[in-house]
């Protein structure tokens, strides 16, 4: 297996990557008009006729998209989405159906016991990315380097690449 495609195939990637790029921005701009949108609704919403239970699906509703937004900035910055942030989308929606949507009263047992597990998956792998997130720094702490040392050599191997 080669180690690096031909000339062409790198510039097609490379071009490829930097369309991708666009298309992440564009998602990102249009996720955070809407966020201000949703924003926007609920204060007007709340002013006029206050419902909590629309209020706080509102809240949260805004929350999962800010999220979101957080996902689209990382992987435009560092084109790599923790698992971590995938997760806790996750756990917000769930919330979300959870607490406010669903009429827990009408749902059989079957389906709690699922959402249990699913909750419990959940943090597990946010548990994971966590103790693996902890284990990094304290790796870069017990050999004094910082975040600009580790970014300096990445962008020198990406460098180094092309």
């Amino acid at each position: 297996m080669r180690a690096f495609g031909s000339r062409a195939e790198r510039r097609a990637l490379r071009l490829l990557s930097v369309l991708f790029d666009f298309v992440v921005i564009a998602l990102g701009t249009l996720t955070m008009l809407y966020v201000v949108r949703m924003v926007w609704d609920l204060t007007v919403s709340s002013l006029i006729h206050f419902a909590p239970e629309q209020a706080l699906q509102g809240i949260v509703l805004i929350l999962i998209f800010l999220e979101i937004f957080e996902i689209i900035v990382m992987y435009i910055i560092y084109h790599h989405v923790p698992m971590k942030n995938v997760v806790e989308i996750g756990v917000l929606a769930l919330v979300k159906e959870l607490l406010i949507t669903l009429d827990l009263t009408e749902l059989g047992w079957q389906v709690l016991l699922g959402m249990a597990a699913l909750i419990a998956a959940m943090g597990w792998v946010y548990t994971r990315e966590r103790q693996r997130e902890d284990s990094y720094n304290r790796f870069l702490i017990e050999r004094g380097i910082t975040e600009k040392d580790v970014d300096d050599m990445t962008k020198t191997l990406g460098e180094a690449r092309e």
